[in-house]
Order: C-alpha cells, then structure tokens, then sequence
C-alpha cells in the first residue's frame, strides 16, 4: 500500500494531537519497511513538516517528533542538507539564550539525537560534514551543559567525548573553550556521575585546546581538586584523565609535570579498584616513554640494580615510569607546600602524591632532600594521625631510597638547629630504615640525643621518639658488632662504650622526667627506658645496678641551674627528683648528689624542696642495697650525708615550711632506722640525740610520729643523753594521735642505755637514774592500760611484759601500787592471770 505523502503532511500540521501522533507513528513504522531509497523519498517530502513539530505546543508531539527523525537518520546515510536542518532546528530550540523546550525527557531526546548523528557521521568517515556544523553543535552542547537535569548534561559530556575523540584540531580548536567553561560548572555537580562524565569529556577537549594560551594549564587546575573526591570513581577517571594526555598530547612532555600528580595520586588511593584500573595503564604510559628514549633510557637500565632495603610488598615502578616522575622533580615543593594546608585531606593528598615520587624517583630525589626536611618534618608531628602517619611512610621510604651519604649530613644539619619533635621523627624514620650501618654516624646521633635540647624535653612524644631512636642505635650497632673482625674489635670496643653511655644517659634522663608524669604515655615510657637500659646492661656484660654507679654522675652533670628560684613542675626540679627515684643513693655519686641537692635547699621553692625530700626518703629504704661497702666506709657516708642534707632541718624553725621541713627531716630518717639498720644505731644517736626531745613535742602529727618511729632502731645511748628522750617519748603516752600514743608504748622498751659503769660499782647514778626512768614508765603504763583503747592496751601490755623481764621487782612493785590504788580494777586484775611475772 502506498502511502500519501501529502496526507501525511496535512496530519502533520492538524491541530489535533491525535492526528498528529498518528502520522508521526505511521512514519515510524514505515522506517521498519521501506529501503533506503524510498525512505529518503519519504524523508525529503516530510522533513520540513517533521521538524516544525519540535516547535509543537504539544510534549507528546515533540518527543514523538523527535524519534522519529532519530529512526530516519538511523536508516538514512549521512546527508549534509539534512544534517544542517536538523542541527539548525535543535539551535533553536536549545541553543538560544533562553532555552524554548521545556520538558526536560524532550531535552533529553534532542541531546541523544545529536549524539547519535556525531557517531553516524564519525563512523561513516564524514568528519568534514560536521565540520560545518560545529558553531552550531558547540553552540548546543553550551547550552546543553548547563541543563538543570542531570541525564542531559551526563549525554551532552557524552557527545563532547565522541565530538572531540575524531574531530580536527585546527577545526574544533576556536570552540574548547566554549565547551570548557559549562564544564568547568559540572566538576562540583552533587552527582557523582556528572563529574565522571565531566572529567571524561574535559579529558578528550584536553587533546584539542590551543596550546599557546593557559587553556590547558587552567583546565588541569580546575580538574586538580577531584583527586581528593569522596567517590572512588570520580578518582579514577582523574586519572584516567592524566593517562589520556600523557600518552596522547602532542605537547605532553611539556606538561608530564602537571600531569604526573593526576596519576601518581591514584596509585596511592585508599581504593583498591582505583589502584587496579590505574596501574597497568600507568606501566604502559611508562613503556611509551621507553621506547620514545630508548637510547638514553637502555644505558641507564644497564646500571638499574635492585635496591636492597626496598620495602616490602611494594612493587617497583618500571625504568620508564621512574625516568618520567624524575624529570619533574621541580613540583616538590609545590607538592610539600600542601602538606601544611589548612585542610586534612588536602595535607593527606600531599604526602601521598609525595610518597609516589620518593617510589619513583629514588636516589635521584636525594639532592632535593634539604629542600623538603622541613616541610616533611612538619608533617610528621601533624595533629591528625593518619596524616602524621602518611608522613611517617614517606620518611621510612626516604631513608630506604635515598643515597645515604648524600642525605645524612642535611639530617644531622637540620636536626642540630632544629631540635623539635618533627624533625625527630622525619630523621628517626629514615635512619632507622637506611641499611646503611656506621658506627661514627650512630655515636654521633647518640650524642645529640644525649644534649638537653632532645633528652631533657618534657613533651612525651619527643620523649618517645627519643626512646626509640636509642632502641634504633642499639640495634644498628649489635649488626656492626656481628660484622667486625677481630682486627677492629679493640677499637669498635671502646666506641661502643662511649656509645652506652649516651645511650644509658639520655634514657635515664628521660625516665627521670616522665616518672611521675601524668601524660597518658607515662607508663609506655617507664617500660621502654627499662628495656633499653636492660638491653645496654645485657650488653655490657653488668647489671642495671653497676650501670647506675659506672654512668649515673655524669647523668648528674646534666641537672643545672639549680641556682635559680625553682618549683617543683620546673624541668630542672622534675629531673632531679626522677634521677634520685630511679638510681636511688649509691657510693660513687652520692658526694655529687649532696651538692646538688644543697643547692636545692638553698635557692628553691619550698614545694620543690618538699618534692625532693620526699624522694630522698623514699631512696634511704634501699640504702642497705643501693650502698655496696663495707659497714665502716657505709657510715661515714651515712654520716655525712646526713650531716649535709638532713640535720639542717632538725632544728626548730618558725612558719609552716620550716615545719613541714622537720616532718620530711624526721620522715628520712625514719626510712634510714629501716633502710640502714646495722648503720643506724651508729649515727642516729650522733645527730637525733640533741634535737630529738623537741621533736617528740613538735607541734605536726608527722613530725612526733616519724621521731617515735626512729626510737625503735636507735641503738646504744649514753643514759645522761637518752635520759630526756625518754621522758619526752613516755609524754607521748598522752598524745592526742593514737598512733602516737601505741608507738610510744612499743618504743619504750627498746630504749637501750649504754652505761659507763656496771651496775654495783661505786657512782653508778646512771642505774639508778635509768631505773627511777623504769619505774615512772611501768606507772604509767599501768595506769593507761586500765583506758578503753584496745591496740594501745596490746602494745602496753607487750611492753610490759618485756620490761618485765628485765626490771621483774621494779615490775610487781609498780602493779601493786598502782593496783591498790585503782579500786575493783578489772583490766588490772585480768593483766595479771595474763602476765606471770605479776604474780
């Protein structure tokens, strides 16, 4: 059946919708079923009428219009006369400054009909063709861009890739820009699949723009932020981007230094499928290269020996790859620069990128080291972990890449003027994975370690790192003591000591100042400084108490300025008192130790002074075990010590610090009658004696205490000296403290007089005197005991029957009296079933 074209027309412009939907239908339909020479018959006859529809007031008429056309041009071959109208009619409705379609499906159609008549006439080989129309089409696609709905713009990048991927240069060149610019708006669309198609599309305009204007350079700035996108996807096709231009860009070695980061920022994503997609392109974009400079890069691959401390699990880049990142080592300092960013992932993209090139470029990044030291040590003690933590691979990376002894001077240069915490750690990080062992560089390091700028900070990360830099020395040095022969063992010998000693200096140090620390790593500092210190004694064939008394006063030197007014949070305070905490009082220091400590009394804050007491009292504990001499050179220093750091705060002093003063004076010596037992009788008599009878009666609760406490290892006394402390302990009998009172009950009986004559030789007054003491104690012991407090009767009683055994008369005569004095005593009478002696 033969179909009326003039019919067919005269429906086309009904007013009718129906009408019209039919004949465009039956249009349609007969694309399925005429050849290719009737249908351009058909076509011919109705493509005006077709067109005019795009224009319908109706949207069902228009998209059906539009479809139809597209069936057309599908059959038809390509045909510059139809190719013109059509693109003219879609200007018109899209390409105007106010867009005439309203229905957003219809827009839709409109872009998918102009991108299936871009491929029609790419496949076909008419390019020129298209040419005539690319006012027109960019005018479009402008527009198009800018659409609200997100399906046209994802098919207008569309028609922009397959436009750009087979159109000539010189021919589309004058219209990138145009396109450029809507795409630029879609690179922060909301949709992620509108900035991947974005980036594709601005990819393939790259290949096009005209390379002597910035046009390039400010599409790649604009494209640059998505490497840091939240979508996986959006990364990869950034850096598919950079791939692209690298490979296809006539001008690309012009530009490989800003491409290379579009790639190498991918190599290092967080995603696995970025990784994945971007590697073997990468290694092919490297394998061009190759074979563009195969006769420079062949000889370079004849000297390419495998690195031997690469890191594990990383692959290495390919000869091609590595020789394109080394010609474009000029970025570093744009790329460290971020690293201080504002912006965490900013400063994260920064030290990836980094890490890439240090991969790539390897000993050929070296002499670029000083200029990043300090960027790279900033980061290393970045706030954020992670990036602290990016920062710590790049040095690691750093020290295992870069030729040793081109980059060791610039650490130690920059670490000796600069003694902070990320200086620390960049530097710690690259040493302690260089396989390069030296026994001058490791003493050298120990040694500035070993100045108070670096082992005398009360920052407990730089103490950390401080720690494990000692454990890194340590560990090098036992692989040079492996490795030396027995020609150099003498000399490796006497360089390994001076090495324990800085070791062992700086690590007490440390351990001094964080042994009261409230920081939260307080206690892995405590066990990390005690392992180091082991694995020195270990090494030193001593013990940690010989490696106190051999090392310990030069630690000593490094507490100053004692001379100034000083609290106890000060750090010169805070070593000392952790120093005496740790080593204790020991032979070989402890002349050295009194000077510093006298310092403290004189120039000191009283709180500092408190602090430091109450250390000493606890070191004198351990006097028996920290002091390994003889008992007679053991007293003397006992004796001397106590002359000089002790009995200035015996004597009474007005005002609350004095006081306190006397109770820690009193405490230290408590500690030394237990700590120093066979030595105490022998001094505690010399010094306690004149000043003990006042500080039994001292004002402060501590102070009469610790003076009771000192009486039960007091040793020998001449009578006429122990005389009045004894009559002040027997006071304390009626202290208000009941602790008080208890050990002033079990101190009696260990009071012990030493006479000058025996006992029934003429003038022995001092029995007597001793006696008549006996018989005022067992009264009154008596007489409390009859009181409700059930420890203090347990203590009178003990005391009793001890006294007991000694003065039996002197006993039963003070019961009885006391007895017949105190009517229907039942305590009384019940402590003699339980006291023989009594009977």
């Amino acid at each position: 059946m033969s179909l009326n074209i003039e019919e067919v027309c005269d429906s086309l412009q009904s007013s009718e919708r129906r009408i019209k939907l039919s004949a465009l239908e039956l249009l349609q339909r007969q694309c399925e079923k005429k050849d290719a020479s009737q249908l351009l018959d058909l076509f011919d006859g109705t493509y005006l009428h077709l067109l005019k529809c795009y224009d319908d007031r109706f949207e069902s008429v228009r998209e059906q219009a539009v479809l139809t056309v597209t069936e057309f041009t599908k059959q038809l071959p390509p045909n510059d006369f139809h190719l013109m109208n059509i693109v003219s009619t879609l200007v018109g409705r899209m390409g105007q400054q106010e867009t005439l379609e309203s229905s957003e499906e219809v827009r839709l159609l409109y872009i998918t009909q102009l991108h299936t008549l871009i491929h029609q006439y790419i496949v076909t080989g008419n390019n020129r063709s298209l040419q005539e129309c690319y006012n027109h089409i960019a005018c479009i696609l402008a527009k198009s861009l800018r659409d609200q709905y997100p399906a046209v713009q994802r098919e207008s990048c569309a028609c922009v890739v397959s436009l750009m991927s087979a159109a000539d240069t010189m021919a589309i060149q004058p219209f990138t820009e145009q396109l450029a610019k809507p795409l630029y708006g879609m690179l922060n669309h909301k949709h992620s699949l509108a900035r991947i198609a974005a980036v594709e599309a601005i990819g393939r305009l790259a290949l096009h723009v005209d390379p002597k204007n910035d046009s390039l350079s400010q599409l790649l700035m604009e494209v640059s932020p998505l490497l840091m996108d939240s979508m996986p996807l959006v990364r990869r096709e950034c850096g598919q981007l950079g791939l692209l231009l690298m490979l296809e860009l006539r001008d690309r070695y012009s530009y490989f230094d800003r491409l290379i980061p579009f790639v190498l920022c991918c190599l290092k994503d967080d995603s696995p499928e970025v990784v994945d997609y971007i590697r073997p392109r990468w290694t092919q974009c490297g394998k061009q290269y190759y074979e563009e400079n195969e006769e420079e890069l062949s000889k370079q691959e004849i000297a390419d020996l495998p690195v031997k401390n690469y890191p594990c699990g990383v692959e290495r880049p390919t000869i091609g790859c590595r020789a394109i990142v080394q010609r474009s080592l000029r970025l570093l300092r744009l790329i460290t620069r971020e690293s201080s960013d504002w912006k965490v992932n900013v400063r994260l993209h920064s030290l990836k990128l980094l890490y890439q090139f240090v991969l790539h470029s390897e000993a050929a990044m070296t002499a670029k080291f000083f200029e990043i030291f300090a960027d790279l040590a900033q980061a290393c003690r970045d706030p954020e972990v992670m990036v602290a933590r990016e920062a710590f691979k790049v040095a690691d990376l750093m020290g295992r890449l870069f030729s040793y002894d081109d980059w060791i001077e610039h650490g130690f240069d920059g670490l000796a003027k600069n003694s902070k915490e990320g200086f620390l750690k960049c530097f710690y990080y690259m040493f302690t994975a260089s396989s390069t062992l030296k026994i001058d560089d490791i003493i050298r390091v120990s040694e500035m370690l070993v100045e108070s700028e670096f082992s005398q900070t009360l920052k407990p990360q730089f103490q950390l790192y401080v720690l494990k830099m000692m454990e890194s020395l340590l560990f090098k040095s036992n692989e040079i003591n492996k490795q030396s022969s027995a020609e150099n063992l003498p000399e490796l010998r006497e360089r390994t000591q001076k090495l324990d000693l800085n070791i062992y200096i700086a690590t007490v140090k440390i351990l001094a100042l964080s042994f009261e620390s409230e920081q939260s790593n307080a206690q892995e500092l405590q066990e990390m400084g005690h392992s180091i210190q082991a694995k020195v004694s270990d090494r030193s064939k001593m013990s940690i108490a010989a490696l106190h008394e051999k090392y310990f006063d030069s630690a000593l030197n490094y507490v100053q300025n004692l001379d100034a007014f000083l609290d106890e949070l000060t750090e010169p305070i805070l070593l000392l008192n952790g120093l005496i905490n740790i080593a204790k009082l020991r032979s070989t220091y402890l002349a050295v130790l009194q000077e510093k400590i006298n310092l403290v009394w004189e120039n000191s804050a009283d709180s500092a002074k408190v602090k430091i007491f109450s250390s000493i009292s606890i070191a004198m504990l351990q006097w028996s075990e920290t002091i390994n001499r003889p008992l007679d050179e053991s007293i003397q220093l006992l004796r001397t010590f106590v002359t000089s750091v002790i009995e200035p705060h015996l004597q009474w002093r007005a005002g609350a610090n004095a006081e306190s003063m006397r109770s820690l004076a009193m405490a230290t010596l408590c500690s030394l009658s237990q700590g120093a037992r066979e030595e105490a009788p022998f001094v505690l008599p010399e010094f306690v004696g004149k000043y003990l009878p006042s500080l039994l009666e001292d004002r402060a609760v501590a102070t009469r205490l610790y003076s009771v406490k000192c009486l039960l290892n007091f040793g020998e006394v001449g009578v006429d000296q122990l005389k009045p402390i004894a009559y002040a302990t027997l006071q304390r009998l009626d202290d208000p403290s009941a602790d008080i009172r208890e050990l002033a009950a079990m101190a009696i009986p260990k009071l012990n007089p030493k006479f000058s004559k025996a006992k029934g030789e003429e003038n022995d007054y001092e029995h007597q005197m001793w006696e008549t003491f006996i018989k005022k104690a067992l009264d009154m012991m008596f007489l409390h005991y009859e009181g409700p407090e059930v420890r203090l009767q347990k203590a009178i009683k003990d005391s009793i029957a001890r006294l007991g055994e000694k003065y039996p008369d002197i006993c039963k005569d003070s019961y009885e009296r006391i007895a017949a004095m105190s009517y229907n005593s039942i305590s009384l009478r019940e402590l003699k079933t339980e006291l023989p002696i009594l009977v």
